[in-house]
């Protein structure tokens, strides 16, 4: 949850230019990307443990349902408001149509946050069938499943941004057809099946899995900062070769989204060794333990109330202090101020 509050605070950068806030914001930007990642394997992972062998798919998708259709229609509402009231502080009040808000809630579309919602439904709506297949190759053939759904996110990866680009270029495409496009290419499972498979190889393999974690997590810290080190570079080559981060084409982003197949599970194992730790030595972490069990607890509630609070701030108060995205105190204060008000 700190991952994706930092995302979109540091995102929230307008610096065009580059220098040094713009790329510590970069650098934070590229390591927090874990986050949505993170939330399908730990889904995958919590879906193996209770629903494996013979379930009711009717009550399984009950269930689902229940526990995300009323939070994104409330959500939902919360943000097209929020959306008018601050069009009406900008001094160009607007109302949204019938239509447009039926294809908002179609779409995940009141708030830039929300699209995880037409993520995970997905992964719900499909789970059943995927865990089927995954059954098939338990055993000695579930490093191959793995590897299959790797294969198949990268091809994706590849297919979205070839399919992106010709949508952006073509001039076949009304504004809804062309949102449509972008939209179905952009939020398929497709794009985070690897994170998904990989979330119930490890509720298989607990074990074996932390054990290994364990044996190799020099490595993967080292590994870690190197592919930091190199996404990051690749961003800020890109601001310089195109001029600002803004100008850099989608295209020029396939190898670290590629990457990022392989950069995410890295830092999903350092976490869990990081967590594992802090378990372990629970009486010298006691304090820690507890703030991040807080977090863990009422984290889905954050990740949808959060962007209210960062548009309040960044809309009403930090305007009238006088700070702005140029300012270091911005980020910081921005991500504090979220962060205590969204769990409050």
């Amino acid at each position: 949850m700190l991952a994706v509050i930092a995302i979109h605070t540091s995102s929230n950068s307008q610096i065009l230019n580059l220098n040094l806030l713009l790329i510590v914001n970069l650098i934070i930007d590229v390591f927090s990307h874990f986050a949505v990642p993170l939330f399908i394997f730990i889904s995958g992972f919590v879906l193996s443990l209770n629903y494996r062998g013979l379930f009711s798919q009717k009550t399984f998708y009950k269930k689902r349902a229940k526990s995300i259709l009323p939070q994104y229609i409330i959500f939902s509402i919360l943000y097209l408001l929020l959306n008018i009231i601050i069009s009406e502080i900008h001094g160009n009040l607007e109302y949204p149509s019938i239509k447009t808000v039926i294809f908002y809630f179609l779409t995940a579309g009141s708030s830039y946050h929300l699209w995880y919602f037409s993520l995970i439904i997905q992964f719900y709506l499909f789970y059943p069938y995927i865990i089927k297949i995954y059954e098939k190759f338990v055993g000695n053939y579930e490093t191959i499943f793995i590897f299959l759904a790797l294969i198949a996110q990268q091809l994706w990866i590849v297919i979205k941004m070839i399919a992106i680009n010709y949508i952006n270029s073509s001039t076949h495409f009304s504004s809804l057809t062309y949102f449509i496009s972008i939209y179905f290419v952009d939020r398929a499972f497709f794009s985070y099946i690897f994170y998904f498979i990989l979330g119930i190889y490890l509720c298989r393999n607990y074990e074996y899995v932390t054990d290994k974690v364990f044996q190799n997590k020099k490595w993967i810290i080292v590994t870690i900062v190197v592919f930091t080190g190199a996404i990051s570079a690749l961003q800020i080559n890109g601001i310089i070769k195109y001029g600002s981060y803004r100008s850099i084409p989608q295209s020029y982003f396939l190898v670290s989204n590629l990457l990022d197949s392989i950069y995410f599970p890295l830092i999903f194992s350092m976490l869990s060794i990081i967590s594992l730790n802090i378990h372990t030595n629970k009486y010298k972490y006691s304090k820690y333990l507890n703030v991040f069990s807080l977090i863990g607890k009422y984290s889905f509630g954050i990740y949808l109330i959060h962007v209210l609070y960062i548009t309040l701030i960044g809309t009403l108060i930090f305007p009238r202090l006088g700070i702005d995205p140029y300012h270091l105190i911005f980020y910081p204060v921005l991500f504090i101020s979220v962060l205590i008000l969204s769990y409050l």
